[in-house]
């Protein structure tokens, strides 16, 4: 999916992909293998659809990043790191971030 040359692993995980560390990389695999379920449940067992593969870890990734991001935030608000954090609001549903991605290759209803 990446170029190994840019310093990226070669399949992303969600470990890399929210920079977990420490006590928080088990945290992050559990919110990767929830969100892939997740993902999972929408598409249909065994993708009757086909949607590509790189775009079933795409979502996978949006997910479990909301997930994972979760865990930080209060009452849904979290603050990031950086110069100057900002506040922002997460999703109630997780799978927001994935819905757009997936859109294009299900059949959706009348």
């Amino acid at each position: 999916m990446t170029d190994p040359s840019d310093g990226a692993p070669e399949v992303i995980d969600l470990v890399w992909y929210v920079n977990a560390i420490g006590e928080d990389v088990n945290y992050a695999r559990s919110t990767e293998a929830e969100a892939r379920q997740l993902v999972e449940d929408f598409i249909g067992k065994d993708n009757p659809y086909k949607v590509p593969e790189s775009i079933v870890e795409r979502a996978v990734l949006e997910v479990g990043a909301d997930l994972y991001y979760r865990k930080a935030s209060r009452n849904g608000v979290v603050q990031m790191e950086g110069v100057e954090p900002q506040l922002f609001r997460l999703n109630r549903d997780p799978m927001a971030a994935a819905y757009p991605l997936l859109r294009r290759y299900l059949v959706m209803g009348l």
